[in-house]
């Protein structure tokens, strides 16, 4: 064992499970040391004390700080105000009529006062986090230990993990009565990525990538000077991700009222700023979620997301969500970066008084794209007198004009429309027929021969609604490569007493063979639990 060398045990690594690389670590010490470095690539934690706690003490170890390339804020929190003991008991009474696990405990209303303290305390730790902000100072004493950290991420829950088929880790509050069902703090992921951009301001990092959502519209409203401190450090980012939720943080405002709010902060140019100073981006992706109005208006404008004439040298990837424009202004857009662009997404794309049966064969003949997805609810206007796909919706109070297809994810099954309009705007046409399958009879007329085998055939393709995913090739670009839970540790290495005692003022060990684990004994009490 001693006489292979360390760059062959390296690529060994790479193909190891967690629970391989747990027992990897076990035969010797060198072999512990290597093995440590693939423990922890990518770190997640929560608003909670030990947490935080957690983080402090990877960010002191003397190996899996070197390999942490990805961190993420998870959202969800405790109710905040915390609710009354009164509350605490009518929801009870309300989950008890459909909660069968709830049913069968059965508890007592003494029982439930022992909850409502545990519940009681947490809430108010919670909250100590908030008004000290020590989540911020955590952060920003760990950073500087972090030299490897490429990748940034606030997740309100399953956003940017669904579909990975990881394991997540137990989450800090599972045990307390409403700390199963967390969600974030209103407005909804503001504070937990305030936390992160805040912090990586005092301390920057060299970052690649960053992802937020689902992020409520109101963390854009603030002055031009806070934004610019917050994003100032990630001039030389690479990718950035963005989910906004335009639904409202208070259930007394409308649904179009915040819609509209959300339209005027964003139309003084806070995103487009923000986009503007990452001049290096080579995958940009913004979806602006909102339910659809009766005047089909979306969160924002394609002009208030990207400054008009302005181009980015490397972009390659380019995913729109819940937006509108008209054709020739996404045209201007698109082919100012045809000479880099491979990946494009539109998604519930509105285009105010043109149509999509102009814009595709655009696309098509003026760009070459390696992966095209045109997706979700598609609103246009017809152009030259020509009749609307849907008299239904055309005769309503929007106009006879209105073109619509709905090209959403399915919950069941293929959406042979929606793949067809895919492979057409692929590679320049060359996988396609010149006849655009925006109707069922072109759909049917070659999707035998054109489409079905494509998708069968295809990697890409591997999981059936991954073309369609606004956020499949963000994935490709910012994959750690790992398996295992969302932090690439499955089961159980604990903080040791060793670890917890041994730091020294620099961060570092004073024994490195008990504090990175390298042992030979059955068990490892060397590393950090997931």
């Amino acid at each position: 064992m001693d006489k292979i060398s360390p760059e062959i045990l390296h690529i060994v690594c790479t193909f190891l499970s967690i629970d391989d690389l747990l027992n990897f670590r076990l035969v010797t010490k060198s072999f512990a040391d290597i093995g440590a470095a693939y423990m922890l690539p990518e770190v997640t934690f929560y608003m909670h004390n030990e947490e935080l706690e957690r983080l402090r003490a990877i960010s002191l170890h003397p190996v899996f700080a070197r390999h942490v390339y990805s961190l993420t804020y998870f959202a969800q929190a405790l109710d905040y105000p915390k609710v009354s003991l009164r509350e605490f008991l009518r929801d009870h009474k309300r989950d008890m009529k459909w909660n069968s696990k709830l049913q069968k405990l059965n508890l007592s209303r003494a029982q439930l006062l022992v909850e409502y303290r545990k519940y009681e305390d947490a809430a108010d730790k919670q909250n100590i986090i908030m008004s000290d902000r020590l989540d911020v100072a955590v952060l920003r004493e760990i950073f500087p230990r972090f030299p490897n950290l490429q990748h940034m991420c606030m997740s309100t829950g399953n956003l940017f993990y669904e579909g990975r088929y990881r394991k997540r880790r137990a989450q800090p509050l599972q045990n307390i009565m409403r700390g199963d069902n967390l969600y974030s703090l209103n407005p909804e992921g503001v504070r937990p990525l305030e936390a992160l951009l805040c912090a990586n301001a005092d301390a920057p990092c060299e970052l690649q990538s960053l992802r937020a959502g689902s992020l409520h519209w109101r963390f854009f409203k603030r002055s031009a000077t806070e934004l610019a401190r917050m994003f100032r450090p990630l001039s030389n980012l690479g990718a950035i991700d963005l989910v906004i939720n335009v639904e409202p943080a208070d259930e007394r405002i409308h649904e179009h009222d915040s819609l509209s709010r959300c339209r005027r902060v964003l139309a003084k140019g806070a995103l487009r700023n923000i986009f503007k100073s990452m001049p290096h981006l080579h995958s940009l992706c913004v979806e602006i979620v909102s339910i659809e109005g009766e005047d089909l208006e979306k969160g924002a404008a394609l002009e208030n997301l990207i400054e008009p004439r302005f181009h980015w040298k490397n972009l390659r990837e380019l995913v729109l969500g819940g937006i509108e424009c008209d054709r020739q202004e996404l045209m201007q857009a698109l082919e100012r970066h045809k000479g880099t662009l491979q990946r494009l997404c539109l998604r519930d794309v509105y285009l105010k008084s043109t149509s999509w049966k102009r814009l595709l064969p655009d696309i098509r003949k003026k760009l070459f794209l390696v992966e095209a997805c045109i997706c979700g609810d598609l609103y246009g206007r017809s152009e030259d007198g020509e009749e609307p796909n849907d008299p239904f919706f055309a005769t309503g109070h929007l106009g006879p004009d209105l073109e619509y297809w709905d090209l959403s994810i399915p919950e069941v099954g293929d959406h042979e429309m929606r793949d067809s309009i895919n492979i057409y705007c692929r590679v320049g046409g060359q996988l396609y027929p010149d006849e655009l399958p925006l109707s069922e009879d072109v759909v049917d007329k070659y999707y035998e021969d054109y489409v079905r085998g494509f998708f069968e055939d295809s990697d890409y393709e591997e999981d059936e609604d991954d073309h369609s995913s606004l956020r499949s090739a963000f994935d490709n670009a910012t994959d750690l490569s790992t398996d295992g839970d969302w932090e690439d540790i499955e089961s159980g290495e604990e903080i040791s007493d060793d670890l917890e005692g041994s730091n020294t003022e620099d961060g570092t060990t004073e024994d490195d063979g008990v504090a990175i684990g390298m042992v030979d004994s059955e068990e490892d009490n060397s590393g950090l639990s997931p």
